[in-house]
């Protein structure tokens, strides 16, 4: 039994950069760094969770490959449960380049067997629940309002970050987000998805809108990137600026942000402590190769 459970897309990163420019088809480009990473929304909040100390569990499929072993060996600081799939393991590779910016390719692999009737035996009894890069686990998506339901019921206190449809978003992918809505306590998007979401351009007044349709009390979290964070609850936004630090590459910072987020609320942190909690951790995992190593001062936040 863990407090908070984690369910959705763990997969390998390949990250190179950075990239000026995409190729001409044929040809070939020469990158100065290379790095294999423990990534997906969920796999990135988890490394953040273990970091931090965090009671936390992650509950996913994997391949039976060498990715898959990789994977396996390589998330450490979290328990988890692997449930084995015949299929290959999921990879992105991530394409930083000189503005901070990235770009993702990702072949779905196992996250395409990731279902609800395999995940629910193995999810124990729990307070917390983050369903991560729902548009990344199609299986699991289809299976989101039997899931918020069973939730619900539980009494669960649930975060969504489901992350960019392929496609971008649709009326249809607005509509269907919505349905979900009402059973999240926690909606946890950026900017562009904020907009996208409610076709608003001010990210302020698209957490407002987004606020009203979650769960009473419900928080709407917008993660601004260099410009920090804010969050709207009960008609209200609180804002967190973030300190000026030197990028190495952005990948996985927002998922960074969720875990550090909620793990202050979990602590009993109040909404600005936890906002400003998540920003400073996500900006200090920016300006680190190594995602898990988090300053001391850091660890406990007040």
């Amino acid at each position: 039994m863990s407090a908070l459970v984690v369910l959705g897309n763990v997969n390998v990163d390949l990250i190179l950069g950075p990239l000026q420019s995409w190729p001409e088809p044929g040809t070939e480009t020469l990158l100065p760094q290379a790095t294999w990473r423990v990534g997906g929304n969920a796999g990135n909040a988890a490394v953040t969770l273990g970091a931090l100390g965090t009671d936390a569990r992650i509950i996913s499929t994997v391949g039976q490959d060498l990715p898959g072993r990789w994977l396996q060996e390589n998330l450490r600081g979290i328990p988890v449960t692997w449930v084995s799939v015949p299929a290959q393991t999921s990879i992105t590779v991530a394409f930083t380049h000189p503005d901070g910016e990235r770009s993702f390719v990702t072949h779905l692999g196992h996250l395409n067997s990731l279902c609800w009737d395999d995940l629910m035996p193995h999810l124990l009894t729990s307070g917390w629940v983050l369903l991560a890069g729902a548009f990344l686990t199609p299986r699991l998506r289809q299976n989101y309002p039997s899931i918020l339901e069973a939730l619900a019921r539980r009494g669960v206190q649930v975060a969504l970050d489901a992350g960019w449809p392929d496609g971008g978003f649709t009326p249809a992918v607005r509509l269907e987000v919505a349905g979900w809505l009402p059973l999240v306590h926690h909606l946890l998007v950026n900017e562009v998805e904020a907009c996208g979401l409610t076709c608003e351009r001010d990210p302020e007044i698209a957490a407002l809108r987004l606020a009203e349709q979650l769960a009473p009390g419900g928080t709407a979290v917008v993660k601004l990137g260099g410009q920090g964070a804010l969050a709207a609850q009960h008609g209200a936004v609180v804002r967190a600026q973030a300190p000026e630090v030197q990028v190495v590459d952005t990948v996985g910072a927002g998922d960074t942000f969720n875990a550090a987020y909620l793990h202050a609320l979990m602590q009993g942190c109040s909404l600005p402590a936890s906002v400003t909690f998540g920003v400073q951790v996500a900006s200090h995992a920016v300006s680190s190769e190594v995602r898990h190593v988090l300053p001391a001062a850091l660890l406990v936040p007040t």
